[in-house]
C-alpha cells in the first residue's frame, strides 16, 4: 500500500480552489448565468475539474489501499462507497456526477444550461463533503 498523501493533499487544495470558483459562479443571478457565457463556461470547466479531482483521488485510493480498479468514472464513485471511503448512500446519491462530467466532455452538443445551473447549486457542498471523507480516510491509513 503506497498512498501518496502529498499528491492527494495537493489535489484537495486544488479542489478547494475549484469550490471557491464555483461559489463565485453561484453568486450570479440565474438570468446572468444564462446570458453570460463566461460564467456558464467557467462553471462547466470547474464542475468538470472538481469531478476529475474526486475521481483521481478515489481511483488512487481504490488502487493503492484496496487493490481495486474501475473502468468507468461512475464505478469509481460506487466502489468508494462499497469500501467505505465514503458512506455508501452518499456514493449512490453522487454517482450521477460522473455521468454529468461525461455529458459535458463527450456530449457537449446536448448540454442543457439549466442542468449545469442546477448542478452548480449543489456541487460545492458535495465536493466539500468528498474532501472531508477523503481527509478522514487519509488519517486512518
Amino acid at each position: 500500500m503506497v498512498v501518496d498523501k502529498i499528491i492527494i493533499k495537493r489535489k484537495l487544495k486544488k479542489l478547494a480552489e475549484v469550490i471557491n470558483k464555483l461559489e463565485q459562479c453561484k453568486k450570479v443571478s440565474r438570468e446572468d448565468f444564462f446570458v453570460d457565457f463566461r460564467i456558464s463556461d467557467s462553471a462547466m470547466h470547474n464542475l468538470v475539474m472538481g469531478i476529475e479531482i474526486i475521481i483521481d483521488i478515489g481511483n488512487h485510493l481504490l488502487a493503492e489501499v484496496f487493490q481495486e480498479s474501475a473502468d468507468e468514472y461512475a464505478t469509481i464513485i460506487e466502489k468508494l462507497g462499497e469500501v467505505k471511503v465514503v458512506p455508501e448512500n452518499f456514493a449512490k446519491e453522487n454517482v450521477k456526477m460522473a455521468r454529468f462530467r461525461n455529458l459535458i466532455i463527450h456530449a457537449y452538443e446536448k448540454i442543457d444550461l439549466d442542468e449545469v445551473y442546477q448542478n452548480l447549486q449543489k456541487a460545492p457542498d458535495i465536493f466539500r463533503q468528498f474532501a472531508k471523507y477523503f481527509t478522514e480516510f487519509l488519517e486512518k491509513v
